[in-house]
């Protein structure tokens, strides 16, 4: 047997064995090989999809020290939105995964302290800027409506604006702006409606192998929960009167324990 001769019944039998789940009960209809070509052709083509969202996230308690000692009482992050966006990969009908990029509103961030009879109290804000490497698991493939659990890893950058803390004495203490990167994780489940395919022929259209590519959106839904890592701000200045010389009390104040519970909604395009 020639080497032209073993290429092509390679060949052969790798398509072979790749069509014959379908071939078998095609044939016992009276199909043909020929006719489930183009549906092997799109099944085995690389799919890939945009995405954009919005979310809207309650924070649980953090933990705010300053001058790694003393932890601010009745520490809040207030409520606050993101939007971002992204690009996906289908590995199968059930696995996908996305890069996605976001940026998060400003939320206010408040405590208070008490120490030596005083009450040191105030606010400062906090912004981010969020990627995350997303990978889920859909139980019911492409279909109608799709449930979906997922799980990410990425990074996070904080940025922390400048505010003002105020005691009962009548000192005030000036908190510089400050900005750092942590890791950031995130786990999600909701599910995905297909608002455009309603049926076999729905939102499909001839590709140029001349089988049908379908073009679909969602509406994804879901929940997810992030994990934020810490925020650092400057230094927090002392300045006792408008007279005094301002005095370092804290060079490193901290937000740890950066939890998130989100509300998702978005829209994702898919190419297939």
């Amino acid at each position: 047997m020639t080497a032209s001769r073993s290429a092509a019944l390679v060949g052969a039998l790798f398509v072979f064995g790749s069509m014959a789940p379908v071939s078998a009960a095609d044939l016992g209809r009276g199909g043909s090989l020929k006719d489930d070509m183009p549906v092997l052709m799109q099944q085995s083509a690389a799919r890939f999809y945009v995405r954009a969202d919005g979310s809207y996230a309650a924070y649980d308690r953090p933990s705010i020290t300053i001058d790694q000692q003393y932890d601010l009482q009745n520490p809040k992050i207030d409520g606050n939105w993101s939007y971002g966006g992204g690009v996906g990969y289908y590995f199968s009908k059930n696995w996908r995964m996305d890069l996605t990029l976001e940026a998060r509103e400003s939320a206010d961030v408040s405590g208070n302290v008490f120490y030596n009879g005083g009450d040191l109290k105030g606010k400062v804000g906090l912004k981010s800027t969020l990627g995350l490497a997303n990978v889920y698991y859909d139980f019911a493939g492409h279909g109608r409506f799709a449930p979906y659990v997922g799980a990410g890893l990425g990074f996070v950058n904080h940025k922390v604006s400048s505010g003002t803390f105020t005691d009962t004495c009548g000192c005030s203490y000036d908190v510089a702006a400050g900005s750092n990167t942590s890791v950031a994780a995130a786990l999600m489940a909701g599910v995905a409606i297909n608002l455009t395919n309603r049926g076999p022929e729905a939102g499909s259209h001839e590709g140029a192998g001349g089988g049908e590519i379908a073009r679909n959106l969602y509406l994804d839904v879901g929940y997810r929960f992030l994990y934020l890592g810490e925020a650092e701000t400057g230094a927090i200045t002392a300045r006792p009167s408008p007279a005094a010389t301002p005095v370092v009390v804290s060079p490193d104040p901290t937000i740890g324990e950066i939890h998130a519970h989100e509300i998702r909604v978005g829209l994702r395009y898919d190419f297939r």
